[in-house]
Formats: C-alpha cells, structure tokens, sequence
C-alpha cells in the first residue's frame, strides 16, 4: 500500500513534534533538579550554622577547663602574658570545631573553620567567640557542575560554668598581722628537760589598746607567738587558750598559754619574752586548749571524750556542760596523778547529798582529795585531803551553802606535803581559800595527805537527784603557778604569717559568688578569665572575679 505524499509529510510532522516536546521536557526536568541541588546548598548552610552554634558552647568550655586542668597538674605553665593565653584558646577552639564539623563532611561537601576570635565582655563569665566556616559544595548533575562556597559567619556570647582556677589552685595565700605586744615572763623554771609550762596573761584597758585590733570583739585574730632559736625567727604559734575575753567595765581578758624556756626570746635565769599578735583580717580561730594543758575538756563537743574519761551511771552533755546524776554514777580518767599539780574546774554543786570533785577514785569521795559536796551538819562543802575517817580528814567552807546552785572555779594545788583549797569567781579572784599542810601536824597526824596516784573523778552518790555540773575542767603542773607576766612594748608589722586554709570543698570554680567579688579596679583584668591563666600577672579587658582568698 502506497501513502500518499501528504500522508508522508503528515506522519514526519507528528515523529517531529514529539521529539521537540520530549526534549523540552527533559530539559525541564534538568532544571528542576539543578534547583533542588541549589537548594539543598541553602538548607545545608543553614545547618552548619545551627550545628556551629550549638556545638560552640561545649567547645569553648571545654577548652578553658582543659587548659586550666593542665596548668593545675602542671602540664604546662602558667601563660606568659594575655596575649599567648588568648591566641592558645583560639587556636583549641578553632581546632575542635574544624574537628567537630568535619564529621559532616562528604563527597560533595567540604567544611573547614576559619579565624576565630575571642573577646570579652562586661561580665567575666561570658566570653565573645567571633569567626567563620566554609563550605565548599562540588557536585556533577546532568553533565553541569554545581560549585558554591558559603563563608557563615560564627558571632556569639558564651556562658562560661564551672572553669576550675589554676590561679587559686597553684598559689599560696598568707593572713599577716600589723601589731604585737611583748609578754614579759618571769619565774619560768629553769628545768634541764625542757619542759612546757602553763601561764596566764591578763589584759584590760589599763595595758591593752583593744581598738588597736581588726576586731575587738572577737579574740579570733590574736596570736600567741614564740621564739625559734633554730631558724632565729619569730614563727612557732604557741598553744594558748581564751579563757575571758573583754569582760566587766575594764574589759579583762585572761588568756592561757603553754611554751618551753627555748621558746622564749633572750631566756636568761627565768626571764624573756613571747609575743602577742592582733590587728588581722584572719577568719581563722587558732585557739588550741587540748594542747594548752596537761588535761583540758570544755565537754563542747557534745559527747564524752573516751581518750580522757571512763564512764559509769548516769551523765549527759547539755549546751557545753557535762551533768553526772544519780546514785553511784561517775566519770573518771584513763588516767592517773599524784601529788605535783593543780586541777581547776568551772563547777556547779547541788545541796543533794553527795557530790564529789578532784584527784578521787571512781565512785568514791573519801578515796583521795578534792571537792566534796555533802550533807553533815548543814554545812554541805568540804575539802577532803585522804580516805582516813576516824582522824583529822579535811574541814568545811565556812557558809559553804551560799556556793551552792551557782558556778564557780574550784582550784586544787595537790602537793607532797601539802594541799591548797580555793573557790574563785570568774574573774578568778579568790573568795575563799584554805591550806592544809603536813608539816604543821603533829604525828601521826602529818602523814595523813594522800599522796597515791589517782585517777580525776566527777562522782555522785546515795541520792538519784545528787547532780554535779562542770563547764569546764584543765590540770598543770603546779610549779606553773611560780611564773608571772606582765604586758610590754607595742611593736607594729610583726613579720610572721599564716597560709590561708583554702576552705572550699573540691575544686574551687572561677566566679564562684561564695569564693569571689567582682574587680573593676585598675587591676580587675589581671583576674579575668584570660588574665587567671597568667598566673594574674598580665590583664584581659578591664574586669574579673577575684579570688576572696587573696583579700580577706
């Protein structure tokens, strides 16, 4: 069958059409594609720039946690100025977020980080991280390369949190004094041994300027300082116990101290000199009464100390008081004295028979010497001196009821052939004294004050309401009670020092609020977060935390 020439020209203009309109629709399909790849370039951008962002953050504190533990280990050292610190957080943050977003790299796209800047700000705990990632985007589609190249800029403030302090970390800190008196010591004894003694100062307005101290109210800042003949130096912090503090119209302190006669400057024969220090910002309490005397308990800690007392019966620690009660009840030391030394005691005795205080065997108020607290007559205080009961054994405080349901100090100076008998008030002046002594006794009577080794005992007895209560209990020797001091010169800029206990819990963190203040001063940017790493020797900006550490 034959086609006719126009049936011809008919069907090569229908192949034609066809042809044109399948190309231009591939055309058109080549476009929509190529727009789709540049729009998964915008919204890859946009990613970046979040994933930058959001990383930025840990990044940056991360970096300054690194470097500040490898100074605190000693890794490396301290930075020599700002500018080295600085350009080594940059270059580490620069580092990890090239490292950070490399991982989203891929054939087509490559990702790298660009400068990067910090500055600071006006709150040292915020940091301006400044810079830029490119993005290089390569990709064939239908025989056209699609090249592209994002600059996204990097602009943020950082919250910097828990940086640790190198600074406060590797440096020491010291309390320093501004005043000293001179404590002229007398009668010290001359022993070959070296021994420590016990000695009390006695300050009031008369020889002591209290307006010269940081804080009168307070006998926290005072020192009491001895001699080091080894070093020829004036830094052996001597024992010492606050016993009064500004008390009465004449504002009297009465402090106990212990040293050795190598402890005193320019010893000679009994006498020289120790020192008292005041006037500091210390916060820092060096009160030692454990080391003060040969026994000391103030029962402050609420419970009974089992490397000093035994216990039997019924006792209690109520608001720093110990309180022993009842029938057969006692507290009574590991250890044991004989003659040679004093017992004092701050004491509350109680008219219900019995009571008894001092050099006692557990249990028992006739077995040695001290206070006894019983009712005989209505005369209710005795000073018993051995357990004979038949013969002379003590005697009575005249109106020795009027003592009773009061605290006092009761004093005992226990000696070979003698013992000494005294009630004080708080001031400790003397209100009632008695002595018994062997030497003035007729035989047998004069080998009738015990002289065994005995344990110090707070007992009661018969009556479940007998109650005796002690504030306070210490024991010297009694040679101690030969030594005087009077107040001396005062000197200013004494050169002695304390280091100051870092007192915070585990890793002090830079702008703590409880460990810093903020500095604007011409100095603050020595404390900056960059200015820290220089061992705060060079500044960053114009403000920063200090440590409280260095100024308190």
């Amino acid at each position: 069958m034959y086609f006719s020439q126009n049936s011809i020209v008919l069907v090569l203009l229908v192949f034609l059409t066809s042809t044109i309109f399948y190309q231009t629709v591939n055309i058109k399909t080549n476009d929509v594609e190529n727009s789709i790849e540049i729009k998964k370039i915008a919204l890859y951008t946009n990613n970046i720039e979040t994933a930058a962002n959001r990383n930025l953050d840990k990044i940056v504190n991360d970096v300054f946690v690194n470097i500040s533990y490898s100074i605190m280990n000693g890794d490396i050292p301290f930075y020599n100025n700002a500018s080295n610190a600085k350009e080594s957080i940059e270059n580490n943050i620069s580092y990890k977020l090239n490292n950070s977003l490399s991982k989203l790299n891929n054939r087509n796209i490559t990702l790298s980080v660009g400068n990067i800047s910090i500055t600071h700000t006006n709150n040292p705990l915020v940091v301006n991280i400044k810079g830029n990632v490119n993005l290089y985007y390569t990709k064939e589609v239908n025989n056209v390369s699609i090249l592209s190249h994002k600059n996204i800029e990097v602009n943020k403030n950082i919250k910097l949190s828990k940086i640790p302090d190198p600074y406060v970390y590797k440096n020491h800190f010291y309390y320093t004094w501004h005043n000293e008196r001179e404590i002229n010591i007398d009668n010290f004894p001359n022993d070959n041994n070296n021994n420590n003694h016990t000695f009390c100062i006695i300050l009031n307005n008369s020889n002591f300027n209290y307006s010269h101290m940081y804080n009168s109210s307070s006998p926290r800042e005072i020192r009491i300082i001895g001699w080091n003949s080894t070093s020829n130096k004036w830094n052996v912090l001597l024992p010492y116990w606050v016993y009064m503090w500004k008390n009465g119209n004449s504002n009297m302190s009465i402090i106990w101290i212990r040293c050795n006669k190598n402890q005193i400057y320019n010893y000679n024969n009994g006498q020289g000199y120790i020192k008292l220090l005041y006037n500091s910002t210390t916060k820092v309490d060096r009160q030692n009464p454990e080391n003060t005397f040969i026994l000391f308990d103030d029962f402050n800690n609420n419970r009974i100390n089992r490397d000093i007392w035994n216990v039997s019966g019924a006792y209690y620690i109520e608001d720093g008081k110990l309180i022993v009660q009842g029938l057969g009840s006692s507290v009574w030391t590991n250890k044991t004295y004989g003659p040679g030394y004093e017992l004092m005691f701050k004491g509350n005795f109680t008219p219900v028979h019995a009571q008894a205080v001092g050099f006692f065997e557990n249990k028992s108020d006739t077995d040695g010497v001290g206070w006894d607290c019983y009712e005989w007559d209505s005369r209710w205080l005795y000073m018993r001196i051995n357990n004979m009961t038949n013969v002379f054994s003590g005697d009575y405080v005249t109106n020795g009821e009027n003592y009773l349901n009061k605290f006092y100090i009761y004093d005992i100076d226990r000696m070979d052939k003698e013992v000494n008998f005294s009630i004080m008030d708080g001031n400790l002046s003397v209100e009632y004294n008695k002595s018994f002594s062997s030497s003035l006794l007729p035989p047998p009577l004069n080998l009738i004050i015990d002289k065994n080794n005995r344990p110090i005992s707070i007992n009661t007895f018969t009556n479940s309401n007998a109650t005796v209560s002690i504030d306070w209990i210490f024991l010297r020797n009694i040679s101690d009670e030969n030594i005087k001091t009077t107040i001396g010169n005062e000197n200013t800029n004494p050169t002695y020092k304390e280091e100051k206990p870092k007192t915070f819990t585990g890793t002090i963190y830079y702008g703590d609020p409880t460990q810093y203040t903020l500095d604007n001063s011409t100095d603050g940017g020595n404390y900056s977060i960059i200015g820290i790493l220089t061992n705060a020797t060079d500044s960053w900006g114009t403000i920063g935390y200090k440590p409280k550490i260095e100024t308190e």
